[in-house]
């Protein structure tokens, strides 16, 4: 048997292997339960070894054993875990990753053997202690792997190490763990599935919603019956495999959130500053595609709350507050969306400097005396912008935000920052669970039927002709909250309404971001599932269409960017003197 056909599953497991010490030796130096983390980074390493052992990786083995010889010391109380310690055992973690790199890199440059004797030279302090206490100690030899997908090589082949445990005394260690787990006869509960087959299943799911549509557009042209009552029931059906099939492809928070834990303590070491980094909602699921492009985001983020919130000690003594910050990253989901947020208690946004800075580089005064959201967002999401003079490790070149920004309107999702001077700054990005099938409101301009996502649609509307008034040159609708502006899709595109004299109008009240827009349309079709399909090359690119879909009829439908189709054209409720916002 080749082990090359486990190596996917060997880098998933060891990943999530190096993950587990990592948490375990941060739970620790927050105060957690130091025997409870000491066993389960002992299962970790020992399980590691197994793996190893069964790959034929000799450098992982000898590193892991001797990872494993002093967690057993650690457990027979043979070594006190102090804070000295703790960071050693982070810097073994960082250079075990290194050594799992290199192994399954396939290289065969002599990097193993320096990389090995750089960890074994690292971990030294700590092995010497354990055996002055224990004695001189022989090799473990048994290689059988815990992990029974794993092929199992025959043990007998000696190390020659330094570093050895109690294993090999001939003497059964309680410390030993079962060669199959417990409950592994009671059938196996999980299964690892490709991430190529999740999708090539969203694929098929997404087309078979476009099935079901056409079909339904058949079946009331045609007007049978029992066609309607057997699509009833197809429908059901396939809206139960499409939950399923987005469920399968949830991905949980945490594995990304809690990656974080480490760079908070290190940014806050290396900046002088406590910091108490906190997860909530790690359990919440979201879409692989979301996660993966939020990793980025959710760094600059969390170095931009210890850098520019959190206060240094001092600082924070001087103001009342405890001398350790809390910083904390959260996830939680309403209705068709996910919201993650960083908050900070730390000093809260300057807004006064923000102003400077923003006027200092070109930019016109702002009207009134207070910046709005959407005008602070896109001051601190513009590249190069910053409020530091010098660049710094984390922060200075104006970048981090307008990571965070781009990143935010590609997955279609809206930035929105909450800041109180002196109390902390809460920063809330809004993204959609799913980006390949979404709920859309359809309607004619013209001949033609487009798509608007149902999350930007405040309301439909039917007004009498001769409604609109006009403010500052632009046609506005009044509403109870306050007068809106009226857009035409001749305004966007080079499009024209039907010259017809009826005496009502059809209007779609669109929301973005707490602006609203009336949308005067043709005609409204009602709101329904549809899958976004990429642009043809000949439109893609083009500024305000996120996407396409194919309607029942066979015909394409553009997607509406409203968050670009509208900007400039929209308007808060709660500013009534300046209707119209000027791009």
């Amino acid at each position: 048997m080749k082990t090359a056909d486990y190596l996917d599953l060997y880098v998933s497991e060891t990943n999530g292997i190096l993950q587990g010490l990592e948490e375990s030796i941060l739970n620790m130096e927050n105060g957690g339960d130091r025997d409870a983390s000491i066993e389960e980074m002992f299962r970790n390493a020992h399980n590691l070894k197994g793996m190893s052992g069964a790959m034929g990786y000799e450098f992982l083995v000898e590193a892991s054993h001797a990872l494993e010889s002093i967690l057993d010391g650690c457990k027979r109380g043979l070594l006190e875990v102090a804070e000295a310690e703790l960071d050693l055992l982070l810097r073994v973690v960082d250079q075990l990753g290194a050594l799992v790199r290199w192994t399954i890199g396939g290289k065969d440059d002599g990097g193993g053997e320096e990389l090995l004797g750089e960890l074994l030279v690292l971990m030294s302090p700590m092995s010497i202690r354990v055996a002055e206490e224990d004695g001189s100690l022989v090799r473990e030899t048994d290689q059988t792997p815990d992990n029974p997908e794993l092929p199992v090589v025959a043990p007998g082949h000696q190390y020659d190490s330094k570093i050895t445990d109690s294993a090999a005394t001939g003497k059964d260690s309680e410390n030993d763990f079962p060669r199959q787990p417990d409950g592994y006869s009671n059938g196996i509960k999980s299964t690892r599935v490709d991430l190529e087959r999740l999708d090539c299943l969203m694929d098929l799911v997404g087309e078979l919603i476009i099935g079901r549509i056409r079909l339904s557009s058949l079946a009331r042209e045609t007007g049978s019956k029992a066609l309607s009552d057997e699509l009833a029931s197809f429908e059901r059906l396939i809206s139960e495999v499409q939950k399923e099939v987005m469920e399968a492809r949830l991905v949980p928070a945490g594995q990304v959130f809690h990656r974080f834990k480490r760079l908070a303590r290190d940014a806050g070491r290396e900046l002088g500053k406590k910091v108490d980094f906190t997860l909530k909602g790690s359990e919440i699921g979201l879409d692989r595609t979301v996660l993966e492009s939020m990793t980025d985001p959710l760094m600059h983020l969390v170095r931009n709350a210890i850098d520019h919130g959190v206060e240094s000690p001092a600082e924070r003594r001087a103001a009342g507050k405890s001398e350790t910050a809390s910083v904390v990253l959260s996830a939680r989901r309403e209705r068709n969306q996910v919201i993650i947020e960083v908050s900070d208690d730390g000093r809260g946004i300057d807004f006064e400097r923000i102003k400077k800075a923003r006027n200092a580089a070109g930019a016109r005064e702002s009207a009134g005396t207070n910046l709005s959201e959407e005008e602070l967002c896109g001051i601190l999401t513009k590249a190069g912008f910053s409020t530091r003079d010098e660049v710094g490790r984390y922060s200075g070149r104006g970048i981090g935000m307008n990571v965070v920004g781009k990143m935010i309107d590609s997955l279609g999702g809206t930035l929105h920052i909450d800041s109180k001077s002196g109390k902390g700054t809460t920063i809330s990005m809004n993204l959609p669970i799913n980006l390949s099938i979404i709920k859309a409101l359809l309607f004619y301009v013209g001949t033609e039927v487009h798509a608007l996502p149902l999350e930007y649609v405040k309301e439909t509307a039917r007004i009498e002709r001769g409604s609109f008034n006009t403010v500052r040159g632009r046609e506005v609708y009044e509403t109870l909250v306050g007068p809106i502006p009226v857009v035409r899709p001749g305004d966007i595109f080079q499009a024209k309404l039907d010259a017809d004299e009826n005496r009502y109008l059809k209007v779609i009240i669109v929301n973005i971001g707490g602006k609203k827009a009336c949308l005067v349309v043709d005609r409204i079709l009602g709101q329904q599932d549809v899958v976004i399909k990429s642009l043809p090359t000949m439109v893609r690119g083009a500024s305000g269409i996120s996407g396409a879909t194919i309607l029942g009829s066979g015909k394409i439908a553009f997607i509406w960017d409203p968050k670009v189709l509208f900007y400039g054209r929209s308007t808060y409720e709660s500013n009534k003197e300046a209707v119209v916002l000027e791009n």
